[in-house]
């Protein structure tokens, strides 16, 4: 039987109250936010970070971000609450409720950089879009409360692990052959996607997860050993590289996207080449400019 304060963060009484002040152009606020709070948007700004200001931490924002949207899979299937009731939706969604892969994704990713860099700034930014994001998922009747309350907090169990766990990792495999960091970048996500389908529900966002993992572990394998890019020196730099960056990616995923048309299966092709290229292609061309 659930507590009294715990059945008020799964009411539906709280997005009832927020939809009361709903409108159009709310609407398209809160799905302009959800959109910008989504698995891909953080792995393109973790991109960003990547090229713009700092490889290793760009790559662990990555793995970070990769990693707190599987356990959000993982922890679904394992409590099995449902979403609100389908007349809430103002936008599609499917699957369980709890926790909130969307908050748990953003806390995971501010977390893990408020962690790391320890500026007000990016404490504010992470704060005000944490909340931000969390409240659209309500607003958008996608999700109870309790189930973004869950998603904050096991987000930020991600990343403070994550964090803690980090040095270590790091010596353990600098210590390591390159053969066996080829093998880990590739059996992690493996063991990831065994680990869903011992659930007896493995979801395409499973696999595309794994898919894009292993893709940027090996992108930066490779961009470690060939390209070798040196971090940004300065703000003309970093924008340059930005939008190169986006475009280089852009035309992938144009290209991709109309290759899919024609055959499903171009699905796993397209996340292989963009977690690549992220971490590979778009350095390797910054270094071919620079140089």
């Amino acid at each position: 039987m659930m507590l009294e304060p715990t059945r008020f963060f799964f009411s539906e009484n709280i997005i009832i109250y927020l939809q009361g002040f709903g409108s159009p152009f709310l609407d398209k606020i809160f799905i302009a936010i959800t959109t910008a709070g989504s698995e891909p948007a953080y792995i393109f700004l973790a991109s960003l970070i990547f090229w713009c200001f700092s490889k290793k931490t760009g790559i662990r924002a990555m793995y970070v971000i990769l990693f707190s949207a599987f356990a959000a899979i993982l922890l679904k299937n394992l409590f099995s609450m449902p979403r609100p009731p389908e007349y809430l939706h103002k936008i599609g969604e499917n699957g369980f409720g709890f926790p909130s892969g969307h908050a748990q994704v953003s806390s995971g990713f501010w977390g893990y950089l408020g962690c790391k860099i320890q500026n007000r700034w990016i404490l504010f930014t992470g704060t005000v879009a944490v909340l931000s994001i969390s409240l659209s998922r309500i607003y958008l009747g996608v999700h109870y409360a309790g189930d973004v309350i869950g998603g904050i907090i096991f987000g930020l169990m991600v990343a403070l692990i994550s964090f803690k766990v980090e040095p270590e990792v790091t010596n353990k495999l600098g210590t390591l052959n390159r053969s066996s960091k080829y093998f880990i970048v590739v059996a992690l996500p493996m063991i990831l996607v065994v680990t869903g389908y011992m659930q007896h529900i493995l979801l395409m966002e499973q696999l595309e997860i794994g898919l894009v993992m292993g893709s940027i572990g090996v992108g930066y394998l490779l961009e470690e050993e060939y390209v070798k890019l040196q971090d940004a020196e300065n703000n003309v730099q970093r924008m340059r590289r930005a939008v190169m960056g986006i475009v280089v990616l852009g035309i992938i995923y144009i290209i991709s996207s109309e290759l899919l048309l024609t055959n499903q299966n171009f699905i796993f092709i397209k996340y292989i080449a963009l977690g690549i290229s992220s971490t590979f292609l778009v350095p390797w061309i910054f270094k071919k400019i620079e140089s």
